[in-house]
Order: structure tokens, then C-alpha cells, then sequence
């Protein structure tokens, strides 16, 4: 009797869902992010006091060309929502390996490569939150994000609570003035994100 070999497949291992967690338990508030309004997406974003200070103040942007890099930490699901998703960023690292331009940042493969490659080396388990870049502003005109910004999140941040940061720098203030803002998407579009300060 001769048996039918069965055919080889592969088929997609499901990541679980983030943990369920209640807001009140992410830890103490330390404020609200300057300007940011309240938004009605399904992504609210805590961060903490060390990557506040690093995008909206310490660190120093180029006044000539854009910038950028990615951001880490926790992702869970609203226990009291669990349709919302709570991102908490306990960190940002710039970028390598990019091109840069006045209005215009590209990630290469090796920015990822190199990103994955630190990720895996130092962060034990933190997840990929999503991207930050920067835009040198001029008017009101440059302080959201460009369709080229809303094609990379889309075609590269897939997972529905990653984010991406939009720091708005005025090559002539800054860092007095320089706003930051989160979005998230919400069926096609990318709407902002709720920010909190977390002590």
C-alpha cells in the first residue's frame, strides 16, 4: 500500500493580544503634553518625563533638515475599554542611516536593520511603539503630517496602536515653541492621539 505524502504549509502564528491594564495603574501623572488637545482616537499615549524632555526640549534638532528615529516601551488594552488601546513610551533613539532633506526624511532598510538589531540587544521585550520625525516649520500649514508621513506609517506601522510623533521645530525659537503631537490610525486616516506625562 502506498501512502500520500502530506503537503508542506505554513500557516501565521497569531501574536496574542496586549495584557488589559487600567489607566490608573500606568503610575503617577506628572502633567498633560503641552498642547495637545483631546482627542476622540483609539490610541492614548503616556510618556515618560525622560522622553518628554528629550523630543519637546533637551535634545538638539538640525534647523536645516529633518529628523528622526523610533519609539519603544508598553502596549495594552484599556481594561475599562478594550476596544482603546494604552501605549506607554519609555524611550526614543534616533535614528541611522537616513536621508535627510528640508522637507523630507527617509528611512533605509539598514535605519530598520540597525533599529531591530539595538531593539533586541537592550530593550528585553519592549515593544515598537512607532516612529518620530520632525518638521522644520515655517507657518501653521507645516505642523501636520505630509502624505508621505501618512504612506510610511501605513505601508510600515501596521499594528493599530503604533504611532507616529510629529515634532514641529522653528529653526528661528526653538527649542522655545517646538510642539509634539501623536497620531494613530482610525480605519484610513490618522487622527491624534490623547498625551499624558507619566511621573
Amino acid at each position: 500500500m502506498i501512502r500520500a505524502k502530506k503537503a508542506f504549509g505554513v500557516s501565521p502564528i497569531e501574536e496574542p493580544p496586549p495584557p488589559l491594564r487600567q489607566k490608573s495603574t500606568l503610575g503617577p501623572r506628572a502633567c498633560g503634553w503641552p498642547g495637545a488637545a483631546r482627542a476622540e482616537g483609539p490610541v492614548d499615549v503616556f510618556v515618560r518625563e525622560n522622553v518628554r524632555d528629550s523630543l519637546g526640549v533637551s535634545w538638539g534638532f538640525s534647523r536645516e533638515v529633518e529628523e528622526g528615529g523610533f519609539l519603544f516601551g508598553e502596549v495594552h488594552r484599556d481594561a475599562d475599554a478594550p476596544s482603546r488601546w494604552l501605549v506607554v513610551v519609555t524611550e526614543v533613539i534616533r535614528a541611522e542611516h537616513t536621508e535627510e532633506a528640508p522637507d523630507a526624511l527617509v528611512f533605509s532598510p539598514e535605519s530598520f536593520a540597525s533599529m531591530r538589531r539595538h531593539a533586541e540587544a537592550t530593550r528585553g521585550g519592549a515593544s515598537i511603539l512607532g516612529w518620530f520625525h520632525t518638521h522644520l516649520v515655517k507657518g501653521p500649514e507645516d505642523r501636520g503630517l505630509s502624505v508621505a508621513d501618512r504612506d510610511l506609517h501605513f505601508s510600515t506601522f501596521r499594528r493599530p496602536w503604533q504611532v507616529a510623533a510629529l515634532v514641529c521645530v522653528d529653526p528661528a525659537l526653538d527649542p522655545e515653541g517646538r510642539e509634539v503631537a501623536f497620531f494613530a490610525r482610525q480605519g484610513d486616516f490618522l487622527v491624534s492621539c490623547a498625551v499624558e506625562v507619566l511621573a
